[in-house]
């Protein structure tokens, strides 16, 4: 009888070590995407701000050029 009991607990005590690792892998994958949207998030707005930055630097250059002084 205590064999069976003993086999009983290895086997639950099995379970809950194959269902621990599980949510730990699970938590490392959530952390993972949670740094990959961060990042994403991150260079979307750079992306954002050179575009800004390069379409109002060409429209102040072709403004400046248009007032500028012939053959200067």
């Amino acid at each position: 009888m205590i064999r069976l009991l003993l086999a009983v607990l290895g086997v639950a005590l099995a379970a809950l070590l194959g269902l621990s690792v599980l949510w730990l892998l699970g938590e490392l994958v959530t952390g993972i995407g949670q740094v990959l949207v961060a990042a994403a998030a991150l260079l979307i707005g750079v992306l954002r701000f050179v575009l800004v930055a390069g379409v109002l630097s060409g429209l102040t250059y072709v403004l400046s050029s248009a007032w500028a002084r012939p053959g200067r």
